[in-house]
């Protein structure tokens, strides 16, 4: 996958063998994404507060897909490890949610700038 070659954070060759040229539809999806993202990220934090392990399961593989669906994958790859360790102990999961938390900003970031 060429952005872990390139170390960027979306493989935007993935993404526009999906999407085509279609820059309407491109804005559209990277705001759902980043509204989605941040919802997830809520969730992410509610779960570890709550000892919730199923709702951090079910936050972090939604997450895990739509990021990606965009060619996300160095965030996708962080939310399977979030995915894997959803009976792991509160210490283990603060840690990756750091992480989350910082690939995600990174994407948005770069999403920031491609949208101008």
């Amino acid at each position: 996958m060429s952005n872990i070659i390139e170390n960027q954070p979306i493989d935007y060759e993935f993404l526009k063998k999906i999407i085509g040229d279609d820059k309407e539809f491109e804005k559209e999806l990277f705001n759902i994404f980043i509204d989605s993202s941040k919802y997830n990220i809520s969730k992410l934090e509610k779960a570890i507060l709550s000892e919730d392990n199923n709702s951090w399961y079910m936050a972090s593989h939604a997450m895990k897909g739509s990021s990606a669906s965009i060619g996300a994958f160095s965030l996708s790859k962080a939310l399977e490890v979030a995915q894997k360790i959803s009976d792991d102990k509160l210490d283990k999961k603060i840690e990756i949610l750091d992480n989350i938390k910082l690939e995600f900003e990174i994407v948005h970031e770069f999403i920031k700038k491609k949208l101008g």
